[in-house]
């Protein structure tokens, strides 16, 4: 099964087709689109206009042969298709204005045809050939909407302004609605728009040289002031300018003496100037050495404060190790007294040795002390004292050498 086109060309608006004469072994099938119609004509009569769908067995096939040859199939099938659609046509025009001016243009014709209208293109096809194109239907409705339409609404214009009116396009239309409406109707066609379209006429194209040459003169003009504008602007400054180099001259010839004086005072500026920029720079000079001395100045303090600080704190150090050495020292030999006095092995010897001891160990802390200050005179022996025991106290003792009592 093939397809078949009845509408090769967007200018074919509507075609016969004589089904009888379409001989092939496929069976033919036609898509008909929502904008095509096609109407069955068989043995002269119309029958259904279908559209929007699948036309299967439209032709040829083994089957409609044998058919025919058996003589059981109809003796005349036509198919009708038609666009149904709007389509333009564009009808080119030449007339005159009621003034006589010449017109030029294209009248615009919008028309579409209603599916039940289709069988009535028969009329056209009973005498023409069994395609309809585009150019076809110009030919037809064009002279009669030159003689009908175009030249009664061009006539009733007095001159191109009304050409251009709305009035005009309105008028235009219903000329169009009305003159054309008994030929379309024969047709199955229905106007639904109609408007011209006219090139610009002789008159409106010298209204536009005219307009033309108006603006360029205009502008020559403006050109033209504005040069004189520049002219008299340069005279007037060339004549201040002489009057000017005047006065100069003037003032130079009568004052020699102060142009000398002049001369003078910018020498005696120009020393000036001289001197000063000496004095500065001698000031900076000055500047940065002081600035140079307080930097040593500070630097030599800093360093000072930073010596007498790491003394400070070695001296702390030195001052706590003999404190914890001296507490470690003292606890010891109070063990070691506790321990002899309960093992009953204290004795004056032992207590004697126990003082020699801890004296040595006292000058041998005392001279490992690092003094920041000058040295002063010893101070006075304090007065020995007397423990309850009735023994002699020296100074230094912690504990009696004879009671073991503690020194307070």
């Amino acid at each position: 099964m093939s397809n078949y086109r009845w509408r090769d060309s967007p200018d074919t608006i509507a075609r016969l087709v004589n089904a009888d004469k379409i001989k092939t072994i496929a069976t033919q099938q036609v898509l008909l689109k929502p904008n095509e119609a096609c109407a069955m004509i068989v043995d002269g009569r119309i029958g259904d206009i279908l559209t929007e769908t699948l036309l299967k067995n439209m032709a040829g096939g083994f089957t409609r042969w044998l058919g025919e040859k058996v003589g059981v199939t109809a003796s005349d099938r036509r198919l009708l298709f038609a666009m149904t659609g709007p389509m333009d046509y564009w009808i080119p025009f030449e007339g005159q204005l009621g003034n006589g001016e010449a017109v030029k243009g294209y009248a615009n014709l919008r028309i579409k045809m209603n599916l039940e209208d289709v069988p009535k293109l028969l009329n056209y096809f009973a005498n023409n050939d069994p395609v309809l194109t585009r150019e076809g239907m110009i030919s037809i409705i064009g002279s009669e909407v030159k003689a009908r339409v175009i030249a009664p609404c061009l006539a009733g214009c007095s001159d191109a302004s009304e050409l251009r009116d709305a009035m005009f396009l309105e008028k235009f239309e219903m000329t169009a609605e009305m003159e054309m409406r008994n030929l379309l109707s024969n047709l199955g066609f229905t106007l639904l728009k109609a408007f011209p379209i006219t090139k610009p006429t002789d008159m409106e194209l010298v209204q536009k040289h005219r307009a033309a040459v108006e603006a360029q003169t205009a502008g020559n003009q403006v050109n033209t002031d504005a040069q004189l504008a520049h002219y008299a602007q340069t005279e007037t400054l060339t004549l201040a300018r002489i009057e000017l180099e005047n006065n100069v001259a003037r003032a130079k010839a009568k004052g020699q003496v102060t142009v000398e004086l002049e001369h003078e005072l910018k020498g005696l500026r120009a020393q000036e100037a001289k001197w000063d920029a000496e004095l500065n720079y001698e000031r900076g000079k000055m500047e940065l050495r002081v600035d140079e001395a307080d930097a040593k100045s500070k630097r030599a303090m800093d360093m000072f404060a930073q010596v007498q600080e790491n003394k400070r704190k070695r001296m702390e150090l030195q001052s706590n190790l003999n404190s914890e050495r001296q507490a470690q020292s003292d606890d010891l030999q109070a063990q070691m007294m506790k321990l002899a006095a309960e093992n009953n092995a204290l004795d004056t010897n032992v207590m004697q040795e126990f003082l020699r001891q801890q004296t040595a160990q006292k000058s041998v802390d005392g001279t490992g002390v690092v003094q920041s200050s000058p040295p002063q005179a010893p101070p006075s022996q304090p007065q020995s004292t007397v423990c309850e025991c009735g023994t002699t106290l020296q100074p230094g003792w912690k504990v009696c050498p004879t009671c073991g009592r503690p020194i307070v």
